[in-house]
């Protein structure tokens, strides 16, 4: 890259002074030369031309490893005056840094360490690209663009990056294949051989999540957002019985959720530095990882402690790694380009590495996407990677990460109409950018993209040339290249829910009806839309049940797209041609859903096919007003005679399905209280767990009361 960026110098300096950076205008230089310190001075008189035979085949190829050591400067001579100049100010035009520990460059004020270990960059071939010269560009633009509004020509700054020449070969069917017999434990790693449970819903089978409650079949534990505690429950038979809990709350870390592997629990949160609470300053923010080892649930004992660069984000759980994510900006007024800790993030206290480091083109992102791999049993990292971009969804399959921005307009300042993707793998902890793409609009979340077979399928929800809604499918290969494309479906609708099961693909898309359709990709080529079903109300979340069957968890709506309550449905998707409403229930007296804000909320339990979540009833205030009586003439004496006015507060309720009764509610138990904030947060932080012949209702904060699945008595508590 450092050839090509050498002749482009070369060439605006030949045709036009005006192209010319204001840095280097000969009215600037000599002022530049002047300020530079001896040391800048010294490793300007070090550059020199790297002959051909010292680039390694490794870089040539894409392969990542290479021999570490100071790095050297091309210099073409045919630009060598000019170029020089360029080198000496540090410009990064055929210029990286050597970052070995002891380098004069080394960061002083943050105190990080820079591995000195180097690899080629993940985001080029053979040649050089200094991302850190990128990043800081790019940061100090944004700088500009937020506080004076000036334009940027984007296109005379090259931030996008070229695709490797050898994406890795995916693994996507025979993981696909074998993620199926994981669907059960999906998010546990030790599974107790006695009883089956239930365990966190996930979204990738075999990709586990964080959460707030875990069991492992055997024990529960517990933390509490509110007092920062972790507490620890055997569960035996229905019988509870606290083990013991351990005091987390450390200065000004703010835990979040947690994972059970084999003896060890590993809590993530963020650090919010204390001045945030007078000066509202986000930029000091660390995310921080505990593990802890609970082989005596009475004793629990820290056993070690990382940190990473910005606030908690999101994590996955793979075969004993971790993925941890973190978003991480910077105070833009404290940049300085030599101190490279005001604009790199770090992992455990030392800096990302130029060659994994990404700049995104074309999006508005002031904050990088920072993620580590890090080896649970070792308690060591594998690797790490920053990125700036990944403001919108991720989505995790078994083999890759996937990050999404929507478009940004730098001429206009204002979004645009394309949504940019990129693919890394996460093989064995091993992060590597492997393709990019983009698509017009944008996605309603993780479940509206999936891999499968090595394709990305994803369904998309754009605007046209004359700002109608329309919704697209799209297919891509392993390389993020198009393969096929549905596009201008459910005109002025947007995409409110999916789900990719196996060759198809079914998705709600909702204004005031909710068309639930049903595409077949069995030929990704030529992918078939085979069906699709316009019922009232939408399905704000879709999960497989059983053979030949769809159940949507969504909101009952009238006929001008008013939400009124939670709504279930139950599908028959047998026939993808014919795909059909079998059975709906109406829960007048709940007007919110957990599962409709987090998934991890929703229980399912594959043994007996009950599924459960926690509701909120808020109340129909206005149901004694004219208005409503007027609009809801045909629907109000049916809310009327279903409708507790009573019944306010959360409420934990488990349910059924069968062919010949329909819906069933099991148990409709009150876990909150009735005011609207408390029934709100109880909701949301209560989880239902089935071990055995028994659920176990945990309330972060709230303890654990036990009922018997047979006829859902309570049988214990435990606070």
């Amino acid at each position: 890259m450092s050839d090509n960026r050498d002749n482009m110098m070369e060439e605006q300096i030949r045709n036009s002074m005006e192209n010319i950076p204001a840095s280097l205008r000969p009215e600037n230089i000599e002022q530049r030369l002047a300020s530079m310190n001896l040391q800048e001075k010294y490793a300007r008189s070090l550059s020199q031309d790297i002959p051909n035979e010292n680039i390694s085949a490794g870089s040539m190829n894409g392969n990542k490893k290479q021999s570490s050591g100071a790095k050297k400067v091309v210099i073409p001579i045919l630009v060598a005056a000019g170029v020089l100049l360029v080198a000496g100010l540090g410009l990064g035009i055929g210029l990286t840094r050597n970052r070995a520990v002891d380098s004069d460059n080394a960061v002083e004020s943050s105190q990080m360490v820079v591995d000195s270990t180097k690899k080629p960059s993940i985001f080029s071939t053979s040649k050089e690209t200094d991302n850190y010269e990128m990043a800081y560009n790019y940061l100090k633009d944004y700088k500009k663009h937020m506080e004076e509004e000036v334009m940027v020509d984007y296109d005379d700054v090259d931030y996008a990056v070229e695709e490797t020449a050898d994406a890795a070969e995916s693994e996507g069917a025979s993981n696909a294949a074998a993620n199926q017999t994981l669907g059960a434990t999906a998010g546990a790693d030790t599974k107790s051989e006695e009883e089956s449970f239930t365990d966190t819903n996930v979204r990738t089978d075999g990709v586990a999540e964080a959460d707030i409650i875990k069991t492992d079949g055997k024990y529960i534990y517990e933390y509490d957002t509110y007092t920062e505690h972790l507490y620890f429950y055997s569960v035996d038979d229905g019988k509870v019985n606290r083990e013991g809990s351990v005091n987390v709350l450390e200065d000004d870390y703010f835990f979040k959720e947690m994972y059970i592997y084999g003896d060890k629990l590993i809590l993530l949160g963020t650090n919010y530095d204390s001045t945030y609470y007078y000066s509202y300053n986000w930029t000091d923010n660390r995310t921080f990882i505990a593990i802890y080892d609970i082989s005596d649930k009475g004793e629990p004992k820290l056993i070690d402690t990382m940190e990473q660069s910005g606030s908690y984000d999101d994590s996955r759980m793979v075969n004993g790694i971790l993925y941890t994510f973190s978003k991480k900006s910077f105070d833009l007024d404290k940049l300085r380009k030599k101190d490279y800790g005001t604009y790199i993030p770090d992992v455990d206290g030392e800096l990302v590495e130029n060659d994994d480091l990404f700049v995104q083109k074309d999006i508005y992102n002031g904050a990088f996407e920072v993620i580590s791999s890090l080896d649970v049993d070792k308690a060591s990292y594998i690797d790490k990677m920053a990125i700036l971009a990944g403001s919108d969804t991720m989505y995790v399959s078994s083999d890759n990460i996937f990050l999404t921005d929507y478009t940004y307009d730098w001429s206009s300042f204002s979004y645009g109409e394309e949504t940019k993707i990129l693919k890394i793998s996460y093989k064995d902890g091993e992060l590597e950018y492997e393709s990019k793409a983009k698509f017009p609009g944008y996605l309603n979340d993780d479940y509206s993209i999936d891999e499968y077979n090595n394709y990305v399928r994803l369904v998309t929800t754009y605007r046209d040339d004359s700002w109608t809604n329309y919704n697209a499918l799209y297919v891509f290969d392993e390389n993020l290249d198009k393969v096929s494309v549905i596009k201008k479906m459910a005109e002025g609708e947007t995409i409110r829910s999916a789900r990719f099961m196996g060759d198809t693909a079914y998705f709600v898309t909702f204004r005031n009806t909710d068309p639930l359709f049903a595409v077949d990709l069995s030929d990704p080529e030529n992918p078939e839309i085979t069906d699709y079903l316009k019922i009232p109300g939408f399905s704000a979340y879709l999960h497989p049940y059983g053979d030949g069957k769809l159940l949507g968890v969504g909101y009952d709506t009238d006929s001008t797209g008013w939400v009124n309550c939670i709504k279930l449905s139950m599908f028959d998707i047998n026939d993808p041609y014919d795909i059909k409403e079998e059975d709906t229930k109406i829960l007048y007296d709940y007007q919110s859903a957990s599962v409709l804000n987090n998934r991890n909320a929703f229980m399912f339990n594959k043994e007996d096919g009950t599924f459960g979540f926690s509701a909120n009833a808020e109340g129909y205030y206005y149901l004694e007003e004219d208005w409503f009586q007027e609009e809801y003439e045909e629907e109000y004496d049916t809310i009327i005679e279903n409708y507790d006015e009573d019944k306010e507060g959360a409420y934990y309720l488990v349910m059924n399905y069968d062919d010949k009764d329909g819906f069933q509610i099991l148990m409709d138990e009150k876990i909150g209280a009735d005011d609207y904030g408390d029934g709100w947060n109880a909701m949301n932080d209560t989880r239902g767990i089935v071990i055995g012949n028994y659920i176990y209702v945990v309330q972060s904060g709230g303890g654990i009361k036990s009922y018997d699945t047979t006829d859902y008595d309570l049988v214990d508590e435990c606070d």
